[in-house]
C-alpha cells in the first residue's frame, strides 16, 4: 500500500480508524495465480498464462500502479491500408483495435478506454463519418489519453471533438434566428446530461435515486436546462476555417468558436444557475461544463457505470458509494481523478473477494468482444498474413468498437431482461446484445476460431484466417494429463474456480473424444468452456 508519509489523509484515517467500513483491499502479499487471474479478467482483455505469471510477482496495487505508468498505445498512428485498398477503410480501424487489444502492454488503459467508449459514445453508423477512419481512431485515442486523467478535462475534449460535434450535431450549431427558422440544436445538450454526466434522475452517493416527498425520483434537468445548454453550444465549428457557414472540415483538431454565431443572451441551466448575457463562447462553455462537473449526481453516475463495465453489473450501494467518494475527492482534494477511481474500483474488497459475505449476485455477463479477445489472447491467435481482417465479426458479436446503433450504446446500464431480475432489482446490461440469431452465430464463430482453426492442423489456411496455437496445451495434456490441463483452463477462464459440474462434464467429454490429436482435444475442451453458461459470467 501507500507509505504512511505519502498516503492521502482520507485513506490513512479510513484505514486506521474505520477499516471495517473502508472496503479497501489492503493485502501486502504478492497475488497468487488465482488472484492474479481474477484481477486480469477485470482489468485487461483477458488473462494469459504469461500475464498471470508476471502479475503473480506483484500485489494488486503494484500491478495497477505499473499499468497506470505505462504510456498509451495509440490507434490513429498505427492504422494501415489493408490489401487491395488505396486508403484506410473501416476495417483498417477495427484491425488496429484488435491488434492493440490483443498485444498492447497497457492492458488496463485499453480496457478502461473501451469502457469509456461505451459511455461517451461516438459511432460510425449512419451519420456520415463511417469512412473518417483516422478521425474515429483519433477520438478513441482521446479516450485513451484521458483514461487516467481528470473527467472534467475529458468532458471538455469530448465536447470540442469534431467527431462528437458531427455525431451529435453541435458542430455548426447556431444562435437563434427566428426569421430564418433557426434554433439551437438540442441534441448534444440533452445527451451530455443524460448519458455523459448526471443521468435522468438525481442520485444519492451510493447510486440510488433521490426521492421527493411523494417517493418519486427527482429529475436532474428539465426542458429549460436543455434549451439553455443548447444555447451554450452554439458558435463552434471546424478548426482552421474562416467561414462559419462554409467551414473547411477538420476532423482531428478541437472545434473553434465564432462569436458572431454564438447565442448572446442569458442561458438558464441547472438549479437556478443563469449564465449572463454577453459572454464569449469560451466563457459559456467553461462555466456550463464546470456546473455539470460539480453536480453531486455525477460521481455515482459515472462510477457505477465503470464498476459495471469492469467488475460487476450489480455493485452493492456501499461499493458505489466508496468509489463515488474517490471520484468526488481522491484524497488530495481533487475531483474527477480517473486514475484514482479506476484504482478504487479494482482494489475494493468487494471486487477482490467477489462479494464474499454479501447477499448479492456478483459478476457481469461477458461482452462478445471480450470473449473473442480473451480466447485469441490465450491461444496467441494470428493469421498467416499478420492481418486481423474479419468482415462479418459484427454479425456474430452484435457489436464492434465505435459501431453502436445509437448514442445509447449497444446496451444500457439499467437493462434487465426478465421479470424475475426486475423484481429483484437486478440488471444484466450485456444481455441486451443477445438475440437468437447472434447467439447461434457467436457459437459458430467460437467453434471456427478454436476447433476449426488449430495452427498446424489446417491444411490450407486462408491468408486472413486466425490460427490458434493449441500446441502448448496439447503438450500439457500429453505430458501432465487431463487434470493439469483443466487446472490451466480453470485458471484462465474462472480464476481457478471452475465449477465442479463443468469440470466433470469436460472430463466426460475428453473421454468421449477418443484418439483424436491432442491439440484437437485441447481445442474442443476450450471451445466448450467458451460456450458454457458458467463462462458467460465474468466473476
Amino acid at each position: 500500500m501507500f507509505g504512511v508519509r505519502t498516503m492521502p489523509k482520507r485513506l490513512l484515517i479510513c484505514m486506521l480508524l474505520l477499516q471495517p467500513l473502508c472496503g479497501l483491499y489492503a493485502s501486502q502479499a504478492p497475488l497468487n495465480p488465482t488472484e492474479a487471474a481474477r484481477l486480469l479478467q477485470q482489468a485487461s482483455f483477458g488473462p494469459t498464462l504469461s500475464d498471470i505469471q508476471a502479475t503473480s510477482q506483484m500485489t494488486a496495487e503494484q500491478w495497477i500502479d505499473w499499468q497506470l505508468r505505462l504510456p498509451a498505445t495509440t490507434h490513429a498512428d498505427k492504422i494501415n491500408t489493408l490489401p487491395e485498398q488505396k486508403t484506410p477503410v473501416p476495417l483498417s480501424r477495427l484491425e488496429t483495435w484488435w491488434r492493440i487489444a490483443l498485444t498492447a502492454p497497457d492492458q488496463l488503459r485499453q480496457r478502461v478506454a473501451f469502457a469509456l467508449s461505451e459511455i461517451l459514445v461516438v459511432s460510425d453508423q449512419g451519420n456520415g463519418i463511417n469512412n473518417r477512419v483516422i478521425a474515429l481512431a483519433n477520438y478513441y485515442d482521446l479516450l485513451l489519453a484521458h483514461s487516467f486523467g481528470n473527467y472534467r478535462d475529458l468532458m471538455q475534449q469530448v465536447t470540442l471533438s469534431p467527431v462528437m460535434g458531427i455525431y451529435l450535431s453541435h458542430l455548426g450549431n447556431q444562435k437563434a434566428d427566428v426569421q430564418n427558422n433557426i434554433r439551437p440544436d438540442e441534441n448534444y445538450a440533452r445527451e451530455l446530461m443524460q448519458l455523459f454526466t448526471i443521468g435522468l434522475y438525481q442520485l444519492n452517493p451510493d447510486g440510488s435515486k433521490k426521492l421527493d416527498d411523494a417517493d418519486n425520483p427527482i429529475p436532474t434537468y428539465d426542458q429549460q436546462a436543455i434549451e439553455g445548454f443548447a444555447r451554450v453550444f452554439t458558435g463552434w465549428t471546424s478548426a482552421g476555417t474562416s467561414n462559419f457557414l462554409k467551414p473547411k472540415a477538420d476532423y482531428l483538431k478541437p472545434m473553434i468558436p465564432f462569436a458572431a454565431y454564438h447565442e448572446p443572451g442569458e442561458k438558464h441551466l441547472l438549479n437556478g444557475v443563469v449564465l449572463p448575457a454577453g459572454q464569449t463562447p469560451q466563457q459559456d462553455l467553461t462555466q456550463a461544463l464546470d456546473l455539470l462537473f460539480a453536480q453531486p449526481s455525477l460521481p455515482p453516475f459515472i462510477s457505477k457505470q465503470l464498476i459495471q463495465k469492469l467488475v460487476t453489473s450489480n455493485p452493492s450501494p456501499a461499493y458505489v458509494a466508496r468509489v463515488a467518494q474517490v471520484f468526488s475527492d481522491n484524497g488530495d482534494g481533487v475531483r474527477g481523478d480517473l486514475a484514482a477511481v479506476v484504482k478504487a474500483i479494482l482494489l475494493d474488497e468487494e471486487a477482490r473477494s467477489g462479494f464474499s459475505g454479501v447477499a448479492r449476485p456478483f459478476g457481469k455477463i461477458r461482452e462478445p468482444l471480450l470473449k473473442t479477445a480473451h480466447s485469441w489472447r490465450v491461444t496467441q491467435s494470428a493469421s498467416p498474413s499478420g492481418h486481423i481482417y474479419l468482415r462479418t465479426l459484427a454479425d456474430s458479436h452484435n457489436q464492434a468498437p465505435l459501431q453502436s446503433p445509437s448514442v445509447f450504446n449497444f446496451f444500457r446500464p439499467d437493462f434487465s431482461p426478465s421479470t424475475s431480475l426486475q423484481q429483484a432489482g437486478l440488471v444484466a446490461p450485456e444481455l441486451q446484445l443477445l438475440t437468437a440469431s447472434n447467439a447461434l452465430n457467436m457459437q459458430n464463430h467460437l467453434y471456427t476460431q478454436t476447433v476449426g482453426s488449430i495452427e498446424g492442423l489446417v491444411a490450407n489456411p486462408t491468408q486472413y484466417q486466425m490460427l490458434a496455437r493449441f500446441s502448448p496445451f496439447a503438450d500439457v495434456l500429453q505430458r501432465q494429463g487431463l487434470n493439469t490441463l483443466l487446472d490451466q483452463y480453470s485458471l484462465l477462464a474462472f480464476g481457478g474456480a471452475m465449477p465442479a459440474e463443468l469440470r466433470l462434464l469436460l472430463s466426460d467429454l475428453a473421454a468421449g473424444l477418443g484418439s483424436i490429436a491432442p491439440a484437437q482435444k485441447a481445442a474442443y475442451l476450450w471451445y466448450f468452456i467458451l460456450i458454457s453458461p458458467q463462462y458467460a459470467v465474468q466473476q
